[in-house]
Parts: structure tokens; C-alpha cells; sequence
């Protein structure tokens, strides 16, 4: 999976054999005032672009929502639903329980911090994927992947939880007590 912040970092994804690319759409990511962001208009194009190259699409809502956000995660949701985005990559109660709620798939992002096999148990309920935190060492990640096959956890949509890591990176947030 590769970023995508633009037209040209989605071309360079694409060309460079990325399987999948994840985008962030206005301000509910958290890279929106680190990077080139896509607008909502644009997102049926960008859908349309990975579908010409055989790619998934997923949408990162990552960032804390607020009342005042509501409605316009919704649309966003909605919005995303509608021209085929794969799935958004959430870690607010709020994306997740909405997306959830109009058949749209969800990964847990990174910033859920599932750090231990209990969270990733707890996540599987509404997570097709979980994206786990970036201090687990491989022996942690092993055993939570065993864990996941010899109990059978599944998400939503009935398949075994898919595991993802990052395997570069800093811890990116200092909100909310997480420094």
C-alpha cells in the first residue's frame, strides 16, 4: 500500500506496483497539513484511476471527529460509498460506527493503537482490517496473526481480521494523551 496525496503521487503508486493506495479527502485525515489532499469532486476520478489499473482504493478518515465534523464525515462517507471506495481507514467511533451502518468496509488505523491481542479481538467487531501499532515487535505481531487463525477472530464481513503493519515511520500523534 502506497500514499497518494495527488494526481502525480497516485500515477508514481500506481506505475511503481503498489497493490492498493490510500488518500486522504479535505481535512479528516491525518495528513491533511502535511501533504496535497484530494477534494470530494475528485474522489469518482481517483476511483476510477485504480480501478483502470486493477488497484483498491481506501480512504483515510483518521483524525478525531467533532460534533462539528459529523455531517461532513457523513457526506464524506456517504460520498465514498457511492463512486466505490474499497474502504475508509478510521480509528473514531464515529467514522467506524457510520461507515459500518451504510455497508461501507473499515480498517482500523493505526491510530486505534492495537497493541495486544484483547484490542485486536475488541476491533474485530467492526474491522475487516487492523492496522496495529507501530511498537509491536515481529514476535508480537506473529502471535497476534496465530491468535487470529487459531480462534477463528473474523470482522464484519465474515473473513479471517486481515493484519496490517507499518514498516517504516514515527508515532505521528500527540492529541489526546498519545505523545
Amino acid at each position: 500500500m502506497a500514499p497518494g496525496g495527488d494526481f502525480a503521487s497516485l500515477a508514481a503508486a500506481l506505475r511503481s506496483g503498489a497493490d492498493s493506495v490510500y488518500i486522504g479527502v479535505g481535512d479528516l485525515n491525518m495528513r491533511s497539513h502535511a501533504t496535497m489532499n484530494f477534494e470530494q469532486d475528485e474522489l469518482a476520478e481517483v476511483v476510477r484511476l485504480c480501478r483502470a489499473a486493477g488497484k483498491k482504493l481506501y480512504l483515510t478518515l483518521n483524525t478525531i471527529i467533532f460534533n462539528s465534523e459529523l455531517d461532513k464525515m457523513r457526506s464524506l462517507c456517504n460520498h465514498a460509498k457511492k463512486v466505490g471506495v474499497d474502504a475508509v481507514i478510521a480509528s473514531d467511533f464515529a467514522v467506524i460506527s457510520y461507515a459500518r451502518s451504510i455497508g461501507l468496509s473499515v480498517h482500523g488505523s493505526v491510530q486505534m493503537n492495537l497493541s495486544n491481542l484483547e484490542a485486536v479481538r475488541f476491533a474485530a467487531q467492526f474491522v475487516d482490517v487492523a492496522v496495529l501499532a507501530r511498537e509491536l515487535s515481529l514476535e508480537d505481531i506473529t502471535g497476534i496473526c496465530r491468535s487470529i487463525k487459531e480462534e477463528n477472530i473474523c470482522g464484519p464481513g465474515g473473513e479471517l481480521l486481515k493484519i496490517e503493519i507499518f514498516i517504516h515511520g514515527a508515532l505521528c500523534v500527540a492529541q489526546s494523551g498519545r505523545c
